[in-house]
């Protein structure tokens, strides 16, 4: 039976960062303790280079890090509320984060198709303010639950 492309541990309220690879790296440990990774440092890295070509901060306080990458065994979604905004690129400040695993190669597009199903929603102010005001896992993946018909 094929994975979700979220579970509830992949949520974390309340994060408690200083940088974005701090969030890139807690949210890449959730997936990893479900098998969702092959190597989790292999991930991060594969991670980082995509930010380094240009910044995920997406508006609205948003950012959508993420990479297509060998060091994927399934597709994932993660989600972090930062206790407080961090300066993601220089330029914005984040709070919410939605980090993207695509294993590499065969899965085509299937990145894009997740942020575009996530931008989607995040146009919407309520979306956002729901997610500001989830304090539990299971409110997350109702929220975001549509997108498993990607």
């Amino acid at each position: 039976m094929e994975k979700p492309l979220m579970a509830a541990s992949f949520a974390v309220f309340d994060l408690e960062a200083e940088n974005r690879e701090e969030v890139m790296r807690v949210l890449a440990a959730r997936m990893n303790q479900d098998e969702r990774l092959k190597d989790l440092e292999g991930y991060v890295e594969d991670v980082k280079a995509r930010e380094a070509q240009s910044s995920t901060a997406v508006g609205m306080g948003v950012a959508t890090p993420h990479a297509k990458s060998v060091h994927v065994r399934t597709p994932s979604l993660a989600f972090a509320r930062l206790c407080r905004p961090i300066d993601w690129d220089g330029n914005e400040q984040v709070e919410l984060v939605f980090q993207i695993a695509v294993p590499s190669p065969g899965q085509g597009d299937l990145h894009l198709k997740i942020i575009s199903a996530l931008f989607r929603k995040l146009v919407y102010p309520e979306f956002l303010g729901k997610l500001k005001r989830a304090d539990r896992p299971e409110t997350v993946l109702e929220l975001i639950g549509e997108m498993e018909q990607v």
